[in-house]
This record gives structure tokens, sequence and C-alpha cells, in this order.
């Protein structure tokens, strides 16, 4: 998964709004040919910077966006699913629990380095370092083992078979130089030791104002238009629009997409819509009390006015969600289409309703009320809008929600750590497109540790038989009939409380444009969103 400051929590959780970018053009061209003119400069705004510009201890979409221009992955995915080479020139898997790369001939890093297995075996280790606090190792927790079994030959190990273990890994698996890494263990990330990779670009500074990256000139394939490539960091968007009016920066998330109108009014500028996977839920923890109580959790459920807020929040950009997981994550998975909003809409809901939220709370250990403190991510408004929202309802019920304003920093440390977690809201973006890439995360015993995203704690028997169906069975009606019990179990008992669906959404000014409307995971995962970039 992503976390989303953008994961994108990820799996990548995300938690403003995303941005992404399309695939790199199919041909390679010879070092040092560009796919446009040269001499240029894009910067883009961020709402915040990166805490390390290295992915195992910063999975965010921020710091994907950045470093898969710097750091490529192993593999490419794609907001479909579909895996293709990158650094790898093949790709083969002799049996269930084994999958084999090998590797592109020649292939240098920013200084100069040919990349070996070594450097791609370490890499792939280094993501998946429980013992180091890799927050990106809950993605790919199916990877028993990862070894150079040849000079261009690396063999991963599963411990189980698992469909999504190639895509999870190319999701996360980010090559730098080992070299470099070994040197820097204990400040790898930071400004004084950016990774070194085989991407167009090479980081060249990084202060807490703005991050800038400048032309690997060891990169092989074609290159992007702009020889620079700058983030710099904007909380607000008033401030952002007026930086693009100024011509300081050419590209930015919007934040808030109710000022859609405001960014396209500025003078060379569109904002584009780009199709995401997005969607934001809370996450209740059912071990501890009052939320291990299912009325107390329902009745938080139906405290929220969730139609409410996603007008209010988004405008007409987005749209209350009715379950866990979105319509397109699971036609992959269902018979049909057909069969996936036949089932989803069997499901119990729970729109706006204090009276039913009463009759719930009436039915808990806790008829007379509860006190909790509840987090939100300052500067993020869909946080901080929804619990307060849900503290001014539940008031009139006698629960006493207390609102807690955290930084992204703070939220991280709570949510990776997985400890405390109370009442949680995070937005997401699957690691892969595929109904694994939420519920598998969400749901299951082996993701109530750190690193690992079932928030809420929670587990049922058969939820639980479920759930090892899913991320191992390769058979589409075994998986299909585990997605079906997961939903089922998540609508009754409720530990997490579906929110909202949202497209990324860019503003491009300064004369840029995309070749291509280009989709989430473009940007988040691949890496490839400034490929496709192109002065108009």
């Amino acid at each position: 998964m992503s976390v989303s400051v953008r994961k994108r929590f990820g799996p990548r959780a995300f938690l403003a709004a995303t941005v992404s970018a399309a695939l790199l053009a199919a041909g390679c061209a010879g070092a040092g040919e560009s796919a446009g003119e040269g001499d240029t400069t894009f910067s883009f705004a961020l709402p915040s910077a990166p805490n390390s510009l290295d992915i195992a201890k910063d999975y965010t979409g921020t710091t994907q966006q950045i470093m898969a221009t710097v750091t490529e992955p192993l593999e490419r995915v794609s907001g479909t699913g579909e895996v293709r080479p990158n650094l790898n020139a093949e790709f083969a898997q002799p049996n269930p629990l084994t999958l084999v790369y090998r590797l592109r001939e020649g292939v240098r890093f920013s200084d100069g380095a040919v990349m070996t297995s070594a450097d791609v075996s370490w890499s792939l280790n280094h993501v998946l370092d429980t013992q180091a606090g890799a927050q990106t190792a809950g993605t790919a927790a199916s990877i028993a083992s990862v070894a150079a079994t040849g000079p261009l030959e690396v063999t991963v190990k599963l411990k189980y078979s698992d469909p999504t273990a190639r895509a999870s890994l190319a999701a996360i698996g980010l090559i730098q130089e080992k070299a470099f890494a070994e040197a820097h263990q204990k400040d790898l990330g930071t400004p004084s030791a950016a990774p070194v990779g085989t991407g167009p670009y090479r980081v060249e500074a990084n202060s807490p104002q703005q991050i800038t990256l400048a032309r690997n000139p060891n990169y092989s394939g074609t290159r992007p238009v702009p020889d620079t490539l700058g983030f710099v960091f904007i909380a607000q968007d008033n401030s952002a629009q007026l930086a693009m009016r100024s011509g300081s920066i050419q590209g930015a998330g919007v934040l808030n997409l109710k000022n859609s109108p405001e960014w396209a009014a500025i003078n060379g500028a569109m904002v584009v819509a780009l199709p995401s996977l997005y969607q934001s839920f809370l996450a209740l923890d059912a071990k501890t009390s009052p939320l291990d109580d299912v009325h107390v959790r329902k009745a938080i459920a139906y405290s929220l006015d969730r139609t409410g807020l996603a007008k209010s929040i988004y405008g007409d950009h987005g749209s209350a969600l009715d379950g866990l997981l979105l319509p397109a994550s699971l036609n992959s998975a269902a018979p049909s289409e057909a069969d996936a909003k036949a089932f989803t809409g069997s499901l119990p809901r729970y729109p706006f309703d204090l009276t039913k939220a009463k009759a719930e709370l009436a039915k808990s250990a806790h008829p007379s009320g509860f006190t909790l403190e509840v987090p939100y991510i300052s500067g993020t408004q869909y946080s901080e809008l929804t619990i307060l929202n849900l503290a001014q309802n539940m008031k009139q019920l006698g629960v006493d929600i207390r609102p807690k304003a955290q930084t992204s920093a703070q939220w991280s440390s709570t949510v990776y750590g997985h400890q405390n977690l109370g009442i949680q809201i995070l937005s997401w973006v699957p690691s892969v497109p595929d109904p694994a890439g939420t519920l598998g995360q969400l749901t299951g015993e082996e993701n109530m540790a750190a690193q690992h995203f079932n928030l809420a704690n929670y587990s049922t028997p058969a939820a639980e038989e479920a759930h090892t169906q899913l991320v191992r069975s390769t058979d589409k009606a075994q998986r299909w009939a585990a997605i079906k019990t997961l939903l089922s179990a998540v609508a009754e008992d409720v530990p997490y409380v579906p929110l909202y669906h949202v497209d990324t959404y860019v503003a491009l000014g300064g004369g840029f444009t995309f070749a291509t409307t280009p989709d989430d995971f473009d940007l988040h995962v691949n890496g490839t969103w400034v490929s496709q970039l192109k002065k108009s």
C-alpha cells in the first residue's frame, strides 16, 4: 500500500491529494538523446517535504514521486496491474515459490558504477528488512529471501504462493547503489546522503525548502524534457497559485479541489484529472475499549455525514464510498462487473443517521457515552473536517470526541509503529491494483504488527481463513469467494468506516502539458510521470 500524505500509504497510504503521470515511452534512445527541448526547468509544488529520501524510511507518495525518478524500480507495475521489465531484461517463474530476474547489461548508476545483481539484491532486501523497521516491508510479506544467483541474476523465494508478489516488488523495489548505501548506513536518505540510482535524474540539492534534481549523465534511456527537476514545499493552494502566477513553479497537486477553477484561471495553466484508486477511511482499533464494542463502531459509522463532507471538501470532484473497495478494484476479481455491482449493493451500509447511531450506542457497553482522543493530520483538510464532524455529531449522543492535531511525521510514527491506534484516519492507494492490495493489507493477523496495516486489529476465524485464501490462492473463484467473505465481515463488524473517493488533480503551467493523460500509479509508483511532460 502506500500511505498518502499522498499510500498514498502504501501500500502507500496518502494524506493529501496525489499527483501522477504516465508511462515512459516504449523505445529507448541512446545516452544523451533528448525527448524534447533542452535547458528547461520544471518545478513541482508538494504540500510537505519528505522525512527521508530513502523509501524504506518514508514510504509515502511524496517520497516515491521524487525518488522513483532517481532510483528506478526493478520492474514497473501499471495502474491496471500489468508488470513489465525495466532494469531487468527478463523475468521467469519456474515454480510458484520462485521468481527469477535476469538483469540488463551495462546499466550504470549516476556516479558511473555498473549495476550488478549485488546492488539489486541489496536494494530488495533493504525494503523488506522488518528488523530495521522498513516501512515498505509489509507490502511484500510473502517474500522469504532475495539473493544474487549470478552476476546478472537475482532470485526471490516466497514463503507461500502469492499472486501479487511480482507486482508488490515492482511497487517498492527502487534500486540504489549498494556501495554508497553501505557507506552511509546511518545517514542514508538525509540531505547529505541521497540514494544513488540509475534513473534519469540524480539528487543535486536537498533543503527543507526545496529538492533539486539534475540530469543523470549516465542514463541511457530517453531523456525527459526538463534538464532540472525541482520540488518545492508549499502547504496551501493559494500560496502555490501565487508561485505559479509568478513563474516559480510549473506544476502542483491541487490540494483543495474546490479551488480547481482558480487554478484553471491562471494564465497559461490547466487542471488535469488523473484516474486514481485513492480512497480514505477510518480504522477503529477493535481490540481496545470502547472500540472493541461493535455497537460503538456502528454508532461511529452512523454519526459521520460522509455525503455532506464529500461535497464540502471536494465539491463536485469527490464522492462518499459505500464500501471498503472501489468498484474498479473489484472488477478484475469478480466473475463479471454485474456480479461485483450486485454483491457490493447487497452489503450493509451506514448512512448519516443520528437516531440509528443513538440506538446502537444504547446497545453497547457504553450507553451513556465515552471520551476518546482522535488525531487528525494538520494541514490536511479532509482529515481535520472529518474528525471535527464526528466530534460535533457524537456530542449530541453524549460522546466526547477530542480532535488532536498531529504532524504527518507524528501520524506516520503511530501508524507504522502500530501502537496506541485508537481511531486513525488515512487515505490509501493500494500498492498493487488488486483486491489483495487493500483487503490483503487491512485484514489478517499477520498484519497486526509494525510496518503492517491491519490498523483495526481485526480478525475472526472466518475472516482469517478468507484472508489466507485471498493472498495465497491463484484460483479466481477461490479469491472471489474470499473477497466476498471479507467484505461482508467488514460491512457487518465495522472495523473500518469507508469515507471518500477522489481522482488526483494536477495543475500545469509555464507552457508544460502531459503528452497523454496519466494515472496515479504513473507518478506515485512508476516514476515515469516526468517522461510524459512536454512543452506546449
